[in-house]
């Protein structure tokens, strides 16, 4: 026989109690933990927030964020490592983004293939202009878009996206000191 999930809405996974050094989201109602990101991970993030807040700020009012919460809908509650957004919110607004961001970025250190699809699917079909899955032990990175199209960069190849006007940079600046 097998294990069944109780499956929950966003409402009930933002009272769950937090439990320290756990990150945890809610796709397609499932709590799903995420790992623990190591070395490359990190330093992958560390340069494209390097990268793209270069990028924000000649670009104002896109903002970087970090491992922010969005909720898509009642069951999905998504954290990617970073993502851009040029929506604003109005000052003292609190809890978690009620949208998708206009750019999510996953930077893929243990993911499984199934639950990033699923993440991919969400963001798009729900207004996400693009998806980059970032991968530093290939340093490559696929940049998906909302046409279902999706092109693949590596090495020193310009990183380009319709989504992000006049960003540009060498593939291999996002994987440097991987």
């Amino acid at each position: 026989m097998g294990a069944t999930t109780t499956l929950i809405t966003v409402e009930e996974f933002l009272k769950l109690p937090e439990v320290e050094g756990e990150r945890l989201e809610l796709i397609n109602g499932e709590v799903i933990s995420m790992g623990q990101a190591g070395y490359p991970h990190e330093i992958t993030k560390s340069n494209l927030i390097r990268l793209l807040t270069v990028w924000s700020v000649q670009n104002p009012p896109s903002r970087v964020f970090c491992e922010t919460a969005y909720q898509t809908d009642s069951r999905n509650c998504l954290i990617p490592d970073l993502s851009l957004d040029s929506n604003s919110v109005a000052p003292g607004s609190a809890g978690v983004f009620q949208r998708a961001p206009e750019i999510a970025i996953e930077v893929v250190s243990s993911e499984p293939a199934a639950r990033l699809e699923d993440k991919i699917e969400l963001y798009l079909s729900h207004g996400s202009k693009s998806v980059w899955v970032v991968y530093p032990n290939k340093r490559a990175v696929r940049v998906f878009d909302i046409d279902g199209g999706a092109k693949r960069f590596v090495d020193d190849q310009p990183l380009t996206d319709p989504a992000l006007p006049g960003f540009t940079t060498p593939t291999s600046a996002i994987f440097e000191g991987v």
